[in-house]
């Protein structure tokens, strides 16, 4: 067992410190791999015994087993990027190969979702009085298309932008009959926590897209969705990404199917309108 199968099996009895250091480990290996404890501590924002008792809860020795553990799985990631180069260089890269790459990935990511927490998901995104999405810098994208796309189904979904006066404005309308969407698939500013604390706070459900199993988010979800994230090819990541979020909203319109293709034949009918009458404006 791998030093990231250790902690997700432990995490859940992981003190928040602790936590916090895992999620360190996960995401910074080479730092902790050449760091001593203290100074691995002070990047975290912990106590070096924190760290200590970190290395105690994952059943090692202590901080020297850990950097050996993390020293021995980077030569073996290292080993095995050298061999795919060179396969990669012998066979070139069809693209059968490509699009292969992307199922691997969505399969991957498929085999961490709960069953129970997406169906919930999908009744929530159905159920919601108004729907709120969150996504900032690199999530920015995937919130953007989440929210274009369930404006096909429904007039009530909103993306809150990067501007304090919108967070804050959104987060005054948010209730306890609202669902907020965050995707946090790069790394997570303490703005993102701030954002879902505050609306799990007014009792909103708070549905979670992130890059790891471990993230803080999950004190703040009612459901939180891990994205398999490959390092070596972070278009791979967004292809699970774009996935899950289409499965999802596949699955709201299968609480009402008649339902959301009504609106969506008032929308199209709506919008052939508006085009029409601005090409009889340009006209003129």
């Amino acid at each position: 067992m791998n030093i990231s199968e250790n902690i997700n099996k432990r995490f859940i009895r992981l003190s928040r410190g602790q936590r916090k250091v895992a999620q360190f480990i996960i995401d910074n290996p080479t730092i902790v791999a050449t760091h001593i404890a203290s100074e691995v501590g002070k990047l975290i924002g912990v106590s070096e015994s924190t760290v200590i008792r970190f290395c105690y809860a994952m059943e090692l020795n202590g901080y020297n087993d850990l950097q050996e553990e993390i020293k021995n799985e980077l030569m073996l990631d290292t080993s095995s990027v050298k061999d795919q180069e060179v396969v990669s260089k012998k066979i070139g890269t069809s693209i059968s190969e490509l699009m292969n790459r992307d199922v691997t990935s969505i399969l991957n990511t498929l085999e961490t979702i709960d069953p129970f927490e997406f169906d919930q998901t999908t009744k929530w995104l159905h159920e919601s009085e108004f729907i709120y999405i969150v996504g900032f810098r690199q999530s920015a994208p995937a919130a953007t298309y989440m929210t274009s796309t369930l404006k096909n189904y429904t007039n009530q979904v909103k993306q809150i932008q990067y501007d304090t006066q919108d967070i804050v404005q959104n987060l005054r309308e948010i209730n306890n009959k609202s669902l907020l969407i965050i995707v946090g698939v790069d790394h997570l500013f303490e703005d993102i926590l701030t954002i879902a604390k505050l609306a799990k706070n007014k009792k909103a459900k708070v549905v979670s897209l992130t890059n790891s199993s471990l993230s803080s988010l999950r004190d703040y979800s009612n459901a939180m969705f891990s994205i398999h994230i490959n390092k070596q090819n972070t278009l791979e990541s967004n292809s699970s990404l774009f996935a899950l979020i289409h499965a999802m909203i596949e699955g709201m319109v299968a609480q009402n199917k008649r339902h959301y293709n009504e609106f969506q034949k008032v929308n199209d009918q709506e919008k052939a309108n508006f085009t029409y009458l601005e090409e009889s404006l340009i006209t003129r």
